[in-house]
């Protein structure tokens, strides 16, 4: 693996269901992934990963930050300087929710959902482009996210289809959205209305 494609460990897994996980990090505010994010966690006692997106980004509170918001003030001459050091160089608590959309086995990659959740306290890892790459090469891992009620799935999945894309030669990205577009037009056949917001925001 790269320098340029590195992953890296954001966390371990504070719960889980079926249907995807929270994880708790102390990564500091750049390091922490964004929306749309792939990521992989351990299941089955290390003989799979289930493979999952990042619908959500809660940062949390502790009572040193609480005492800080209630009697830092603008006035203060180092006002500047403790906020900066706040942001830059102390690990605020991090919430990240995952929503499973596969998972990889010996056999090769699944789509749906996993044969059952990471355990607690397992340690979750951003996907390599690789990774992403394999995952996506089929647009199946996009009928989960279109099935669950519990998640932003009209915002994360163009996100998640334009990061995948990205990671594609420039020649062949067009043609993934193209499949991507038609897989979503045959799911979404009897809701257009749904269909042309998501692909909307693919553009």
């Amino acid at each position: 693996m790269t320098n340029q494609d590195r992953t890296i460990t954001i966390g371990n897994v504070l719960r889980a269901d079926i249907r995807g996980f929270v994880v708790a990090s102390r990564l500091p505010e750049p390091d922490v992934p964004t929306f749309g994010t792939f990521v992989r966690a351990p299941i089955q006692q290390g003989r799979a990963d289930l493979i999952g997106l990042v619908y959500n980004i809660t940062l949390q509170d502790d009572p040193f930050l609480k005492n800080l918001a209630v009697t830092v003030a603008e006035d203060n001459p180092r006002y500047t300087e403790i906020i900066r050091d706040q942001q830059e160089n102390r690990a605020i608590p991090v919430e990240i929710a995952v929503v499973a959309v596969g998972y990889r086995d010996a056999t090769g990659y699944h789509y749906g959902l996993p044969p059952q959740p990471p355990m607690i306290l397992h340690r979750i890892t951003v996907c390599s482009k690789d990774e992403v790459r394999d995952f996506t090469a089929a647009p199946d891992f996009l009928r989960t996210l279109l099935d669950n009620r519990d998640v932003p799935a009209d915002e994360l999945i163009p996100t998640a289809l334009q990061r995948a894309a990205r990671l594609r030669p420039e020649a062949l990205r067009v043609d993934f959205l193209l499949d991507a577009g038609r897989y979503l037009a045959h799911a979404l056949g009897r809701d257009p209305v749904r269909l042309e917001r998501i692909l909307r925001r693919l553009d």
